[in-house]
């Protein structure tokens, strides 16, 4: 394969890593914000079983208890979906990472390569200036020992 085409293989890598990276980071930034959502859920519960309890305290009526508890089911209900919408953006996380880890595997991998085949063709390029200046001395020698008979 020729060197242009490995590195425009390798260019395409480099996209993938970054690509990649931004998809990792957007993921981590959709828990961040599931999470929060969360925390804001655990809060708002707190605060309306507090407000229930001084409520309660004044005295309520079944039925305003019987409201305030139907809210409440309503609000774990949320939490537990929240709970749940966070164990499925944690996989998300997990699977974007393992995807910019695995595009900066096959990126590097490409990069050693290009650098293998770089080397190589420097190689072959000393090898044959040195033939040409072997060629070349011995030439000299010859054509000084020619003059020399």
């Amino acid at each position: 394969m020729a060197i242009n085409a490995l590195q425009l293989v390798h260019e395409q890598r480099e996209k993938q890593v970054e690509e990649s990276l931004q998809a990792y980071q957007q993921a981590q930034k959709a828990l961040f914000e599931q999470r929060n959502q969360l925390q804001n859920l655990h809060q708002y519960r707190r605060q309306y079983t507090a407000q229930l309890s001084d409520k309660g305290s004044q005295g309520l009526t079944v039925s305003t208890l019987s409201k305030y508890q139907q809210f409440i089911v309503q609000i774990d209900q949320g939490l537990t979906n929240q709970q749940s919408a966070i164990v499925k953006f944690e996989y998300a996380v997990r699977e974007a990472k393992r995807k910019w880890t695995d595009s900066q595997v096959a990126c590097k991998a490409m990069g050693l390569l290009l650098d293998k085949k770089a080397l190589e063709k420097t190689k072959l390029a000393d090898k044959k200036e040195q033939q040409l200046l072997d060629e070349f001395s011995t030439f000299q020698f010859f054509q000084k020992k020619n003059k020399n008979i």
